[in-house]
This record gives structure tokens, sequence and C-alpha cells, in this order.
């Protein structure tokens, strides 16, 4: 592997540096305010009492801009006053519902700022279970009794309920070995006896990590999954996994039989051994949020001369699925981030955003069999680097693109539409130049109907001979406006508004692409569906909008 330039790998360096609306449709609540940013929770619902204390869940908000201490800060559900805060930081906030919660608006009200934007919460019922490293399974689940494995509250607990691993900070759980409870090769199998194991959409089932302590489900050198929702009859559907640690062989999480209704927020992901037609997280979810997650260093221990190019970082077949804020870094996969369905039908109903990703073999995001005709398929306010660096994969050559459509259909109708691809920020894509199909963008042209529309991004080629647009790209059906390239010669033709300027990044050596001031950048696009920057900052700063993942803050 080859030019991985520094960044902050962590979540919480991510979300220090970034994070935005989580949705094209706009912000939620009042007009964003510059520098005060709630982007999601770990929990959309949760009930107002039992648990630790009799105070109900605890709910960890992520965003930005909320101070490095409480002092006088607070967070209000529904206007009643949160209780008990385990943790305050900047990025991230771990509450308990407290004595008066109500469904409604969840604001975050920082005393030198001011309220954020609202994030719904609704208050349910529901009952609240924990595991701890010196409880005991023939316990009752308890705070003052809890469970001593994740299996055992996995099986347990019934709609509407949360199971929280651990009872204290520095409490640390782990299941490691193969369930007991299933019979499947993996660490945690949803299924229960083999049988239907589902929440509801109005009461789903969560599995969370307390706050301070530290579970773990799965081993890179252990069963072959950490997760899995097997490929039998019924239904695992509606289920929170939030704050673990997730590891496999191959597979750290895998949506075998197409689960619905799955939220899986802030979990530390990696599949150092993974090989195989598979990724380190992979399946066919519907209705998913994945917000949040750090995958990294998937199939990293695996030598050059072994990397496939059927082995992926996050790897979905499916429509209806969010991909937001996550960290996708330093694998030798194929594709850091692929949608392609051998099934069929074709994919649509996808948005990928405020993703941070970097270090990868082939593609950065892969749009490989997807249909937005049926439905919206995006890309935006996503900071793109040294991904397409090769080597070729042993079993064949593949594509190096940042963001590649390939348009091709495994199964069903191709339909049709335009992929969007807006306020992105891509640099030293493509650097594989032995390959005609490296380059910042791709359209494979497999679909003539299926076009890429580019609006507001920045692409700088780093790397000598990296192009734009990869050298196969069927350019004809790639079309736009007011981008801005550098670095690889003039601006592709077909193009309209193009600026061919140095962006003037604030330091991109190391991983730092904000923009300077007097950048050409600034002020230079037309408005677009992202209501927001990568940093959660409100976009247009003033006049105009910015190119790229990030408008100037002066």
């Amino acid at each position: 592997m080859t030019r991985r330039g520094p960044c902050p790998p962590l979540l919480a360096a991510l979300l220090a540096l970034a994070c935005s609306s989580g949705s094209s449709q706009g912000p939620n609540g009042p007009p964003p305010t510059e520098g005060l940013r709630a982007f999601f929770t770990d929990l959309t619902s949760g009930p107002g009492s039992g648990g630790e204390g009799d105070r109900g869940a605890f709910v960890t908000v992520y965003g930005k801009g909320f101070g490095t201490s409480r002092g006088a800060s607070t967070v209000t559900v529904g206007g009643g006053a949160a209780d008990n805060y385990p943790l305050w930081s900047d990025t991230r906030i771990t509450f308990q519902l407290g004595a008066a919660p109500r469904t409604g608006d969840l604001l975050v009200n920082v005393a030198s700022k001011g309220s954020s934007n609202a994030l719904p919460f609704t208050v349910r019922a529901g009952n609240i279970y924990f595991v701890s490293s010196s409880g005991n399974d023939a316990n009752p689940g308890t705070y003052a009794s809890p469970w001593a494995t994740i299996p055992m509250a996995k099986n347990s607990i019934h709609s509407g309920d949360i199971a929280y691993i651990g009872t204290h900070a520095g409490d640390a759980v782990a299941q490691t070995g193969v369930d007991p409870s299933s019979s499947y090769a993996c660490a945690l199998g949803m299924s229960y006896q083999d049988g239907t194991n589902s929440g509801t959409q109005a009461l789903p089932k969560a599995l969370v990590v307390y706050p301070g302590a530290s579970a773990t489900i799965g081993d890179p050198n252990g069963p072959e999954r950490g997760i899995l929702t097997p490929g039998i009859s019924g239904s695992f559907d509606y289920w929170v996994i939030a704050g673990f640690t997730l590891r496999g062989l191959d597979e750290a999480i895998e949506f075998e039989n197409a689960p619905t209704g799955w939220r899986v927020v802030g979990n530390d992901i990696s599949c150092p051994n993974g090989s195989g037609l598979t990724g380190c997280v992979e399946g066919n979810p519907t209705e998913l949020a994945f917000l949040g997650n750090e995958v990294h260093d998937a199939a990293a221990n695996v030598a050059d001369s072994a990397i496939t190019k059927y082995y992926h970082g996050v790897y979905f077949g499916s429509s209806h699925v969010e991909v937001g804020w996550n960290v996708i870094r330093d694998g030798k996969t194929c594709r850091a981030l692929q949608f392609h369905d051998t099934g069929g039908p074709n994919e649509f109903d996808l948005h990928v955003h405020d993703n941070l990703i970097h270090g990868t073999v082939c593609d950065g995001i892969n749009f490989a069999t997807v249909d937005p005709s049926q439905g919206p398929v995006e890309a935006y306010n996503n900071v793109i680097y040294a991904v397409g660096q090769g080597p070729d994969p042993v079993d064949g050559s593949s594509d190096y693109a940042g963001i590649y459509v390939a348009g091709t259909t495994e199964a069903g109708t191709p339909g049709g539409g335009t992929v969007l691809a807006y306020n992105n920020t891509l640099y030293d894509c493509g650097s594989w130049t032995q390959s005609s199909s490296a380059g910042a963008f791709n359209n494979g042209g497999a679909n003539p109907s299926l076009t890429l529309e580019l609006t507001d991004n920045i692409v700088v080629a780093a790397s000598p001979g990296e192009s734009y647009f990869a050298e196969d790209a069927s350019s004809g059906l790639i079309t736009g406006t007011n981008n801005l390239f550098y670095g690889a010669g003039a601006p592709p033709a077909g193009l309209a508004k193009s600026v061919g300027a140095d962006p003037a990044f604030a330091a991109p050596g190391s991983g730092d692409f904000h923009l300077k001031a007097g950048s050409p950048a600034i002020g230079a696009g037309p408005a677009t569906a992202a209501a927001t920057d990568f940093d959660g900052d409100p976009r247009p700063s003033g006049g105009p909008f910015d190119l790229g993942a990030y408008e100037y803050v002066p």
C-alpha cells in the first residue's frame, strides 16, 4: 500500500473535524447555529423510567460544539431536563432521560451558544437490563443483579427493551467465542434456538454499551462472523447495536437474511484477516442507519499478493440505506464502500454523506448496481482521499476511483436516472495509473440510461499521472456544474462553469481540507440539498455555496 496520508483515525477525531445535517432534506428544528450542531443519537426512543436509579434510558447524542465540560449546559427531551451526565465532551454527550422526559425534541442547550437543532425522541414503554463482568446469567438482569453474558441479554430481552453492557465505567465484557445459543459460526447469532428474534419499528430491541465500559463481540482470529442474522426463515428486525468493539475473521457484521430497521451506531469495527466474497460489514439490510462507526484495517494483515477484488470494507446489496458520519480507512480491501446486489433488483434510496474515507486498494465509493429512477442515490459532504492506490488484486484488475458508478445489473431491469454527487472533496484518488479505470470519478457506462451528475465538488490530483475522470469512463454520462479541478491540467470538457485553480486547502498533507481565505472555491457554487457542511456548519455561510465538503468559516 502507498500514500496513506495521515488523518485522525478515531470517531472522536472525525466528529471534532466533521459532521453534518444527516439528511438531504435539510435540518430539523430551528435554523442551524454555527458552531453547535446535534447530528444523531444512538437511541431514538426509550423508557423514561427503570434502569439505574430509576432514571430511565441512557442516551448518547453525537455532534459538535457542545463544550469540553458541561458547566451550566443541559440536554432537554420534550422540554424535560435530562439527568445524570456520565459523559460530556465537545462531540458527544451521554445522559439519562431523568424524572420528567416527554416525547418531543431533544435539544443540547449550551450556556454560551443557545440551543442546538432538534432531534426527535420518543419516550415509550420498555424494560432496562444490564450485563456485567461480575454478573451471573442466573440473575434477573437488573442493575443490582446483572447478567454475565451478551448472548443471555440478546436471548432474553423483548420488544422495547434495552440491555446495557456494563454496569460501571471500566467494566469490560467480551463475547469472543462461538455463541452457545446459536448453530452458526458467529460470536453473536441474532436467532435464538434458530427462531425469530425481532423488535418492532415502535419498540426496537437494543444492545448498548454502558457509558465508560467496554464490550467486545467477535475475534479477528476466532469465529467467521462477529454478529450474524442467519439466512433462515424467521425475522431478525429492528435492533440497535451501539458502542461496541466488533470483530470477525471475515465479517464483523453479516446481515445474511436481509433484516429490516437496524440502527448500528458508534462502533469500532475491524476484520484485519478478512477475505472472500464479502466485506467486514456485509449483507442486504433495508431501512438501515449505519452512523458514526469506524471501519478500519479490514484485510490489513493480508499480503499484497493475496488481495482479492471481492472483499470490501462495507458492502451492502439493498435499498433504503443511510451511511453517514463514518470513518472507513486503511484497509487492503478492494472497495471501502460498495453497493452491489448479485440477486437483484438494483438498489435505490441510498444516502452516503459526511463520511471520511481513505486508504484502500480500489474505489472509495462504488455504486455498482443502482437504479435512481426509483429513489435517490446520492453522495454528499464526503471527504475521500488516498483511494484507488492499487495494486491490482490477485484475481484480476478492478476500478480505482474516488466515486465509481458502474451501471451494471445482475438481475432484473436496469432502470436508469441520475446518481448525484455534490459537495464532496476528493484528493489523491486513482494513483494506480497502470489501470485505465483510475481517476477521481468514473461512470463505467454499462447502462447508457444512468448518469453521474457532479455539483460543487473539489477534485485535486495529488500524484503524478492521476486523472479527474478515468480514461475508460463514459464521459458523456458524466454531467455537472460548478466543480473545481486542479493538478491534472484543465478541467474536463462537457461540464459547465468549472473552476481550474488551486483550492487552497489548509493542510492537505495532514488530512485537513478546510478552505483558506481567498480560496477560489469560496462562493463559487449554486445551492445544493446539503443544508450543512462536513463540520455541521450551515450552508451557505454567506453568499453563494462554497465548493467541496467544507464551507469557509473565518
